[in-house]
């Protein structure tokens, strides 16, 4: 494994510090405070009314009865394959623990 700078790590702990100590020296005034909320609260409503009218036209789709049991499966059927390898990674990964240990000779 390479070993990095003995240098790197001090220096990012110092330049971390230095943006947290320049960030937070001075409290801005209330009005300044007041005025960022209103800006935030704005700016997530229009972000908000976005989102929800790109998902409106799929809402109003109805599925019928083949199209929600085709879903169903699909899904069902993703997650048994997700589950299946998780579980034959951990397997072969075990395996080749135990092959390094020399357990298995």
């Amino acid at each position: 494994m390479a070993r990095s700078s003995p240098v790197l790590l001090p220096m990012l702990a110092l330049a971390a510090a230095a943006t947290l100590f320049t960030s937070h020296t001075f409290v801005p005034p209330a009005a300044e405070i007041q005025s960022m909320q209103g800006r935030v609260l704005a700016q997530s409503a229009a972000a908000a009314t976005a989102l929800t009218a790109g998902a409106l036209p799929v809402l109003a789709e109805e599925l019928d009865a083949a199209e929600a049991y085709n879903q169903k499966w699909l899904t069902a059927t993703g997650y048994c394959l997700s589950l299946c390898f998780f579980l034959v990674f951990i397997i072969i990964s075990q395996g080749k623990k135990l092959v390094e240990n020399k357990w298995l000779n």
